[in-house]
């Protein structure tokens, strides 16, 4: 505990010092591509979410998955660097910022575990937490979940139509939100990677192009789920912390964990290249296993 305490404040004080030398880092890195990825987005820190949206524009320009879809290595150059920002398990929280992201015509990527889709609560929600933890490791605030009555973890078909042909795209996040290991047969391979795919694109009628991996660990990782996403889609993405440019391949594209609550300078910190720096040896393990 008072391990985890010091974390966060040594976190929060050099946060708040790369904050105000965040301008003059970024600047260094204007052909950069960043990818973030946020979970559930409660409506009580919307008004710091819209804080996150107005940082994020002054120092990025922002970028859709089409951008990565026609590849563009010669895109125009610009003074900032680009940013895309994805959603990760399609919680029914994203909802309440979907009017903030078309205020400033923000694009972005909602991944989708096919599983959780209208998948209701049972009246038990203590329980409910409790299976949905153990079974598929949703990241779910359960007292919030209660607070803003939610009967359903995640959106349904309807809200995700409605988000498609808006500003916003569809992308695969396995079938029951489980890692893509060595030890998963290839059975269970192929219903995570593509029967995902097929059912989103057959309920929601559009073309799925992009793929999120499950999990960060090493463990989530295999050369087999690899070779199968390769064959059916276009993009993927995963969590290694490292901007992105056409140079690597549109099968590994990294992101960096941002949350709705975070503060600036937490943004600052984990956008710095520390963090790039501290997954230098995952990402590089990640990225041989699955060329």
């Amino acid at each position: 505990m008072i391990k985890k305490f010091l974390k966060s404040i040594i976190f929060f004080s050099i946060g708040n010092l790369i904050y105000l030398f965040f301008p003059l880092i970024i600047g260094l890195r204007k052909n950069s591509i960043f990818v973030l990825n946020y979970h559930a987005t409660y409506p009580d820190k919307n008004k710091n979410f819209i804080k996150q949206i107005l940082f994020f524009k002054k120092y990025f320009d922002f970028v859709d998955e089409n951008f990565f879809l026609k590849r563009k290595k010669k895109f125009v150059s610009s003074a900032k660097p680009k940013l895309l920002i994805t959603f990760d398990d399609g919680h029914i929280s994203n909802l309440s910022i979907i009017n903030t992201l078309e205020k400033y015509r923000i694009p972005a990527i909602f991944f989708i575990p096919y599983e959780f889709i209208n998948r209701k609560r049972k009246k038990n929600l203590f329980e409910e937490n409790k299976i949905s933890n153990q079974k598929f490791n949703i990241i779910s605030d359960l007292n919030m979940d209660i607070i803003n009555k939610y009967k359903t973890l995640s959106m349904n078909f309807k809200n995700l139509k409605k988000i498609n042909i808006k500003n916003f795209s569809i992308g695969a996040h396995g079938y029951n939100h489980i890692g893509l290991s060595k030890n998963l047969s290839k059975k269970n391979l192929l219903k995570e990677i593509v029967s995902s795919k097929k059912l989103l694109e057959k309920k929601l009628k559009t073309k799925i192009n992009s793929f999120c991996w499950i999990f960060g660990d090493n463990k989530s990782y295999s050369k087999n789920a690899s070779i199968i996403i390769k064959k059916n889609y276009k993009l993927s993405f995963m969590t290694c912390c490292k901007p992105f440019d056409f140079n690597q391949n549109l099968l590994q594209i990294h992101r960096f964990n941002i949350e709705n609550f975070f503060s600036l300078g937490q943004i600052a910190f984990v956008l710095s290249g520390i963090y790039e720096a501290i997954y230098y040896k995952k990402r590089n393990y990640v990225n041989n296993l699955t060329k």
